[in-house]
């Protein structure tokens, strides 16, 4: 087999001829792919739930803080006559 073949045949993950076969092939296994289970399914909507949590809570966090930082700094600048 020549280098450039084996190159080839590498690249297509050695047991496909080309990207358009593997593209066909790989389609009609999507395509038949089952359905994921009802504990799999309730898994995720658990962790996506528990994940768009965190977010918030993060982003509550972030608020929190640049609020008090802008309000020490407001402190700061009334105090020192800074702003009137």
């Amino acid at each position: 087999m020549l280098k450039r073949e084996i190159m080839q045949k590498n690249r297509f993950g050695g047991v496909f001829p080309n990207e358009e076969v593997f593209r066909e092939i790989y389609g009609e296994c999507i395509e038949n792919q089952q359905q994921a289970s009802k504990d799999v399914r309730d898994s995720y909507s658990r962790m996506n739930d528990e994940f768009e949590n965190y977010l918030n809570a993060v982003q509550e966090d972030m608020f929190r803080y640049a609020y008090q930082c802008g309000y020490e700094a407001a402190v700061v600048a009334f105090g020192k006559g800074g702003a009137a």
